[in-house]
């Protein structure tokens, strides 16, 4: 008799148990999408976060220091009820999904295809790691990916500061998460004024400082860019009014995230 009691209330252990709330992964919960079997992924209407109430998980291990380029459109021959394109948000994860690498809400509208910033995503990765981005869908909506190794040629510090030669172009890479700055530096044969040349493709911004020993002569933020970017720099003359050029020696650049949750590529070049 006290066998079968205490057989009752492990039974009623486990019913109990079966009511209460459970703690799942984001895996388990929603679906996940692995982007190194398919470049290709589409998030139907019945699957986006406003049916389902649930995100949808891009998972993409990198094979090599590089970019994701994340590229987002329309479904063909797909007419929202509401007149609207796909429109959402996404957003850059560690390999548990855990850790945010990006804004929380990067906005995505294919109603702006004409507008590359609305469309196109970059993210910086690491060789060998793993990372998800997380999609909060609105409607329909398909996602193209396309990765591209970078070799990024740059210091780690001042004294490590890799040379850059006129007219040649140094591509660079900031990965998510990662603290890492790049250091190049120029060295002038003559009093001359310096012209910079820059393109970023950031799912952020990246700060650019420049120095002369261990001051600092410029600073700006960049942000992504379509086109090629000048930035020149010179020096004044006492009377602040004539544009001079900078003097015989060596000048630093210094290209770091600035903010955490920055990630991308540049491409750099001066004459």
């Amino acid at each position: 008799m006290a066998n079968q009691f205490r057989g009752c209330i492990f039974l009623a252990a486990i019913c109990l148990f079966c009511l209460l709330p459970q703690r799942v992964s984001a895996a388990g919960t929603e679906k996940v999408y692995n982007l190194n079997k398919k470049k290709t992924v589409t998030i139907s209407n019945e699957d986006s976060y406003e049916e389902s109430g649930k995100y949808t998980w891009l998972k993409y291990k990198a094979s090599s220091d590089g970019y994701l380029k994340i590229q987002v459109s329309a479904p063909k021959s797909e007419e929202l009820e509401d007149g609207r394109r796909s429109a959402g948000y996404i957003a850059l994860y560690n390999d548990t999904m855990t850790r945010l690498l990006s804004s929380k809400s990067i906005f995505y509208n294919t109603a702006y295809s004409g507008n590359k910033y609305w469309g196109r995503f970059f993210f910086g990765m690491q060789k060998g790691k793993t990372y998800y981005i997380r999609v909060k869908a609105e409607n329909k909506v398909k996602f193209t990916r396309e990765f591209k190794k970078v070799t990024d040629k740059s210091g780690n510090s001042r004294k490590t500061a890799k040379k850059l030669n006129k007219n040649k172009t140094r591509t660079g890479l900031i990965r998510a998460g990662d603290s890492k700055v790049d250091w190049y530096k120029i060295e002038l044969s003559k009093k001359q004024k310096i012209r910079i040349f820059y393109t970023a493709r950031t799912s952020g911004s990246f700060r650019i400082s420049f120095y002369t020993n261990k001051k600092i002569i410029a600073r700006r933020n960049i942000y992504n860019t379509v086109d090629e970017q000048k930035l020149t720099l010179v020096q004044y003359t006492d009377s602040k009014t004539k544009k001079v050029g900078l003097e015989k020696g060596v000048y630093y650049i210094k290209v770091e995230r600035a903010n955490a949750l920055s990630s991308g590529y540049y491409k750099l070049k001066w004459n």
